[in-house]
């Protein structure tokens, strides 16, 4: 007498001795169909873990270079730092490190050429815990000062400027008796550091120094736009940006990393699910390519099912052995397709290194670091294997309803 753990492992051992057999293998569009089944398993891999892998860099991009929460005064300077950091703690006891910054629009100018720029200062004293610049530096060193500045690739690029060269910006000044005039307020400023801010607009008009040289280039004295927040983690962000927006009242803007661009997020989340349903059809179809190679291989093996019924199995164990099958099936082509889809990734990385395959411009990151989510992965292997299980009940139903006469009749 065999125990359920004998009796499952030879009922298994059956199914796989029948899937693997040579008539199935060789004959029909079985091997086809397992081939679609792992081909869409791994695309399925693979766009789940470049449209992560977008929403990520992404989300990265934006807490390196403008923190988790931003804080703006609106239509106005921030005067005194000392109490205005001291009410931002008290409302939200969840901040880790704040830093106080300001942001003025100007123009570059170098050897002839000029553009529209964002010229940033940031306390230096602060940077490096609330920022992660660091991460982002391509050429050169993260010094800024008096005299020097860090700008974009794409700016970079644009302009040829390289380490150590020099640039003006020019900034406009209302003058004092008219405030309807402006007038020019210059300064030179040489390029210590050349980064990949990781957002196309980013590279391409971002400038960032030091907020006493912004403070003394525009002239506004010791004041400042707002201040950029560091959370204790990056989920608390939504929650505080609320909570200091309530506070704070209408006269100051206040923006966790999310709502910098709320739109292309939601995009992306609804992106996702589309792409994963439509890929999703490539394993629909090979599923069922596998269910109707099933019920042509039950036509071919009406003896060996008489003969499985005369040994004493049960309808319901036939029906067990073909389920098993599709189970059988789902999770071969699951694991075959993750390891095809992991080297579609890799593929993928070593192309992006090597070739521009993504318009900055258009989807305002030109790079993607591809994320495996550990979710994405079970979601995809539960679907596919329910599926392959749905498709073969039909088969199954059928082989196990075979009389045994009629199996040996048709053997």
């Amino acid at each position: 007498m065999r125990t359920r753990s004998e009796d499952f492992k030879f009922k298994i051992w059956i199914a796989y001795r029948l899937l693997f057999s040579k008539s199935f293998m060789q004959r029909g569009s079985a091997p086809l169909a397992f081939l679609g089944l792992i081909l869409g398993v791994a695309a399925l891999v693979a766009a789940m873990a470049v449209m992560s892998g977008f929403e990520e860099t992404f989300k990265n991009a934006l807490t390196d270079v403008t923190g988790h929460v931003q804080v703006v005064r609106r239509g106005k300077l921030v005067d005194d730092w000392g109490d205005f950091s001291k009410k931002l703690k008290s409302i939200e006891p969840r901040i880790e490190s704040m830093m106080r910054f300001a942001y003025a629009e100007a123009v570059l100018a170098h050897k002839g050429q000029v553009s529209g720029i964002l010229f940033q200062g940031v306390e230096q004293a602060d940077l490096k815990s609330v920022l992660q610049l660091e991460n982002r530096i391509k050429f050169g060193a993260l010094k800024m000062d008096a005299e020097n500045v860090v700008i974009g690739m794409g700016l970079a690029k644009r302009f040829q400027l390289k380490i150590n060269d020099s640039m003006y910006i020019v900034v406009p000044l209302a003058t004092p008796f008219d405030k309807s005039g402006f007038r020019r307020q210059a300064k030179p400023f040489k390029v210590s550091g050349i980064l990949d801010f990781g957002k196309n607009d980013w590279n391409e008009r971002l400038v960032i120094g030091d907020l006493a040289a912004l403070q003394d280039l525009t002239q506004i004295g010791n004041r400042y736009t707002g201040a950029f927040i560091k959370m204790e983690h990056r989920d608390q962000s939504q929650e505080a940006s609320a909570r200091l927006l309530q506070r704070l009242g209408p006269s100051f803007a206040v923006m966790d990393w999310y709502d910098v661009n709320r739109n292309l997020f939601e995009a992306v989340r609804i992106e996702r699910v589309i792409i994963f349903f439509v890929v999703f059809i490539i394993v629909v179809v090979a599923a069922f390519n596998i269910s109707s190679t099933l019920y042509v291989f039950i036509r071919q093996r009406y003896s060996d099912i008489a003969i499985l019924k005369t040994l004493g199995l049960s309808a319901k164990d036939i029906r067990k052995i073909f389920v098993g099958q599709g189970i059988l099936v789902g999770v071969i082509g699951t694991i075959a397709g993750y390891f095809l889809g992991f080297l579609l990734c890799f593929g993928f990385m070593v192309l992006q290194n090597h070739f521009s395959l993504i318009s900055g411009a258009v989807y305002k990151i030109d790079e993607i670091d591809v994320h495996l989510r550990a979710i994405d992965l079970l979601t995809i292997g539960i679907s596919t294997i329910a599926l392959c299980f749905v498709a073969t009940l039909s088969p199954a139903i059928k082989g196990s309803r075979l009389e045994v006469v009629e199996g040996l009749k048709n053997g």
